[in-house]
């Protein structure tokens, strides 16, 4: 089974601050043992909220920008995983053992199970690869009926699969995976660099994610013509978040 590990921002995330030499290497370490073992596909940081954009959609599905930051840093996305598993329990487990360097041992990260309700399959890798061209994410939001585990039928599925496909033959979309409802998701928060396992489903939903796609743009403007194009699952009243993705050199310290 797959995976998607989200880490929640935080007062340094959403600053823009730069992880210390010591996570750095902790979470290398705590990488580098689901790396051995094949069950690390993805690993990403999200640049700060300050730097995307809120999307709704207005009358001729022209997009409506709001521009970041955001209030509700506990529910924004600071980075993600996506890892192999043999159920959630084991994915909990993993989780436990996160660095106690990250948030000064104050980490909040959800956990969501990979799979679309309505049964399209996840495609790509958002990797960096060769290009130098910058990556984004495009996250759909969760609303009621979402939660519901609701599947749009073969009508809309098969445009979605259609556009992921000319998508792709573009260059343009590099990976998109679809999930499933709260009561799905788990919660580990860390107190002091103690984890403790809250279990969905959840009553704030409105920051959730109910899917993502990976674009790899010429820039934010591109990203959001792309959205207003896109059949998503709820038509005009998707609601979407947009975040640059960082490069591991924009990471990794400035070397003296």
């Amino acid at each position: 089974m797959r995976f998607l590990i989200l880490r929640k921002a935080c007062s340094d995330s959403e600053a823009g601050a730069k992880p210390s030499p010591e996570l750095i290497e902790a979470m290398g370490e705590y990488m580098d043992t689901l790396a051995a073992e094949g069950r690390l596909l993805a690993g990403e940081g999200l640049k700060p909220s300050s730097q995307g954009v809120r999307v709704t959609f207005g009358p001729g599905r022209k997009a409506m920008v709001e521009h970041g930051p955001f209030p509700e840093r506990g529910e924004l996305i600071a980075g993600f995983s996506i890892i192999e598993a043999d159920s959630m329990e084991d994915a909990v487990a993993w989780v436990k053992d996160w660095p106690s360097q990250d948030a000064q041992g104050h980490a909040d990260i959800e956990l969501r199970p990979i799979g679309c309700p309505g049964g399209l399959s996840g495609f790509g890798d958002p990797s960096e690869g060769d290009s130098p061209s910058p990556r984004y994410i495009v996250m759909l939001k969760l609303n009621e009926r979402s939660e519901t585990d609701w599947n749009p039928g073969e009508e809309i599925l098969g445009r979605m699969i259609e556009a992921n496909r000319q998508g792709e033959a573009a260059g343009l979309l590099i990976a998109g995976h679809g999930l499933s409802s709260s009561r799905h998701a788990k919660r580990v928060r860390f107190g002091h660099g103690k984890p403790a396992v809250m279990d969905g489903p959840f009553a704030e939903i409105k920051e959730m994610v109910a899917g993502f796609w990976v674009l790899r743009a010429k820039d934010l403007d591109e990203v959001i013509a792309w959205t207003e194009r896109y059949p998503f699952p709820d038509g005009d009243d998707a609601r979407l978040e947009i975040r640059e993705l960082y490069r591991m050199e924009e990471l990794l310290p400035v070397s003296s």
